[in-house]
């Protein structure tokens, strides 16, 4: 045994000497894609088939995100990370050549060292790519969108072949679906093959707070977000919000004036597998750890979970051949049976998830498959949060385990699904939307004529469905209007329809769907499916920029310019003016100036898009889309402080050219 831990010991240091200067023949790693079709995101990078990189808000972090966004305005606040990924990774382990071998991976290691992967390690054998297609219009590709790639573990002369995949399609648009195809490339038997996908998890805003739980028909844990305790392991209370307390966390607890309630992290989470070879040894189990993620660093013993009192350099074997021991209760408070208290430890996991031992024949090749799912309950309730709510929050958990069984059933099928009609336009964003005065116009693309239903044969698509947020590009989703078929308003070649009555201080996102007429016959792919109920597109197009309705423009200044809100409290909690004030009433074509008490000029900005309202922004353009959107700066990008403001207002409108209307407003902490 001695020896034993000697040789691991070994091994592992050695995969580590990268990290030396002048050690190892650098490797060039580069490219990420987004998987971004469904609820749940990732940004997946080269190498492993793990989430790196940057989520569509900006923030280059390791992190499912869900439900996914793309709103650059999201990352200081009402951010919704799904599980955030400090150090992502995963551990395979073998006999070579009867040698106890360890390889782990770690995504953030070789990031940072910004060279990637060293030869001696892992060769790429094919570039990261994305795969597209969307309505599964070529029937062999089985996904809306797969990330893939290829790479050799050389310590093992084994090919890795990953591939994640997303659907758009209700029902199938909650999980990501893993694949990994291993295979033998030496002319040695490999034996005792370990394989264990690693993630530590944060779930929300704040670490160490997460708890884990066990679901007694999947047999598998899951993880939410818990509660804070203190050093004396009490729970944390808060002294604002509607909860006083951070389970979800929600965005009141930490300002006293919140207006918006909603939980930040209501998700539920669960990694677990689909369909794996047939073990060499099949009285194993596939082994399901949870460690503290100081137990990764070398370090006192106090650092790290009791549970491994081993070497640092040596715990890797026993952190994935060991079984967590279930909590003593459910989550809904059931004694499980075996079940023990969990401790501080638990509270900031690292999820490893083990599947083994396997033996390999030479160019004999593997296929591992899991899944990674999401779920929580209703988005209006997210939103609306409270201690009604709160209680609640548990419902995810019936979500996520509805999505896992769709996955597998999604799996079991070979991938194929009834079909849904195609979605009006791809992406988000790529709806035409246009200001007006009180309204807002909503456009897309004709139907094509020639759509066939790639299941029956025949054009089944039956209409359109228009819906609405006054929140985020998320939801929760308002229907506004069902278009049947050929009752649509045709504009320029563009279906059109006009949401009015609008307040032109609020702002709005849009989704278009599509939906057929269902069929009363058997499911052609499979008869024993006797009927398929009407099907929907998913809602992949909403804007990630909120649109407002104008306010009618003040052209003759005949009503009195207003600065709204006023007094404008700094990140105030009020739904998409945390961080802007609007001027409204004013010419549609003009020059607004800000000034300070000693009439020093803050920024000026001009305004001519023939509206009556403008917001104090500094902002970039690129391709034709706002980016970099600075709120509230003055002219030379720096901060505004809290104190009283004096505005003046030129109209630059022909005829009234010079006209000026002033007034003054209040920042306040």
């Amino acid at each position: 045994m001695k020896n034993f831990k000697t040789i691991v010991k070994i091994l592992f240091v050695l995969q580590f000497l990268y990290l030396i200067p002048g050690q190892g023949a650098a490797q060039t790693w580069e490219g990420d894609v987004d998987l971004n079709r469904g609820k749940l995101w990732a940004t997946f990078e080269a190498v492993s088939g793990l989430p790196w990189g940057p989520i569509a808000s900006g923030l280059r972090v390791h992190a499912f995100d869900y439900p996914g966004h793309n709103q650059p305005e999201r990352k200081e606040v009402n951010h919704f990370p799904m599980v955030t990924n400090s150090d992502p990774g995963f551990f395979v382990w073998a006999n070579v050549n009867d040698v106890p071998t360890l390889f782990r991976y770690s995504s953030t290691r070789f990031h940072r060292t910004g060279t990637g992967p060293p030869a001696n390690y892992l060769l790429p054998l094919e570039s990261i790519q994305l795969i597209e297609n969307y309505g599964l219009e070529d029937p062999t590709i089985p996904a809306e969108q797969i990330a893939t790639a290829k790479v050799k573990l050389v310590m093992f002369d084994m090919d890795m072949e990953w591939r994640a995949m997303a659907w758009s399609y209700p029902k199938y648009d909650d999980f990501i679906i893993m694949e990994y195809e291993f295979t033998n490339a030496s002319d040695n038997t490999i034996t005792n093959f370990r394989f264990a996908p690693s993630l530590p998890i944060v779930i929300g805003s704040s670490g160490a707070d997460e708890d884990y739980e066990w679901d007694e028909e999947h047999q598998a844990f899951y993880f939410h977000d818990g509660r804070r305790w203190d050093e004396n392991d009490n729970p944390v209370v808060f002294n604002y919000g509607l909860t006083n307390s951070d389970l979800g966390d929600p965005a009141d607890i930490h300002a006293p004036a919140a207006v918006t309630h909603e939980f930040t992290a209501a998700q539920y989470f669960t990694v677990y597998w689909i369909d794996k070879p047939e073990k060499s040894d099949p009285t194993e189990p596939d082994h399901m750890n949870i460690v503290d993620k100081s137990n990764r660093a070398a370090g006192g013993a106090e650092n790290r979970n009791p549970e491994f009192e081993s070497d640092p350099l040596e715990w890797s074997l026993e952190a994935i051949t060991y079984d967590q021991p279930k909590p003593p209760t459910t989550e809904e408070g059931d004694p499980i049976a075996g079940g023990v208290p969990r401790t501080k430890y638990d509270r900031n996991p690292v999820y490893i998830y083990s599947t083994g031992p396997y033996s390999f024949a030479p160019g004999e090749t593997k296929k591992f498959v899991y899944v990674v799912a999401a779920g929580m309950m209703d988005m209006e309730q997210v939103v609306a949060g409270g201690k009604d709510n709160e209680a609640r929050l548990i419902e995810g958990k019936t979500h996520l385990w509805e999505n896992v069984d769709a996955a597998i059933e999604l799996y079991n099928n070979d991938y194929k699904v009834p079909h849904p009609p195609l979605t009006p336009t791809n992406g988000m964003g790529s709806l035409e939307l246009t200001s007006l005065p009180g309204a807002v116009k909503i456009q897309w693309p004709e139907y094509p004529s020639d759509y066939v239903d790639p299941d029956y044969n025949v054009n089944d698509f039956a209409g359109y469905r228009v819906y609405r947020s006054s929140f985020l590009q998320d939801g929760p989703w308002k229907l506004l209007a069902d278009i049947s078929k050929e009752s649509e308003t045709i504009e320029g070649g563009m279906v059109t329809y006009i949401d009015q009555g609008l307040n032109p201080g609020s702002p709005y996102y849009y989704a278009v769907s599509t939906y057929d007429t269902g069929h009363d016959s058997p499911w052609p792919p499979d008869p024993s499916v006797t009927s398929v109920p009407s099907l929907e597109s998913g809602l992949v197009n909403a804007n990630d920029v909120p649109v407002y309705a104008f306010w009618p423009s003040n052209n003759d200044f005949s009503e009195q310019v207003l600065v709204y809100p006023n007094p404008f409290r700094l990140n105030s909690g009020i739904p998409d003016f945390r961080w802007r004030v609007d001027f409204v009433n004013i010419p549609g074509k003009c020059k607004i100036r800000i000034y300070t008490l000693n009439a020093d000029l803050v920024i000026e900005m001009e305004h001519d898009d023939g509206s009556g309202d403008a917001s104090w922004i500094k902002s970039t353009t690129e391709d034709g889309r706002t980016s970099n959107i600075n709120w509230m700066v003055t002219q030379y990008n720096q901060s505004v402080s809290p104190g009283i403001y004096f505005f003046q207002v030129e109209n630059l409108v022909p005829g009234h050219e010079g006209e000026v209307k002033s007034g003054k407003f209040v920042i306040i902490k």
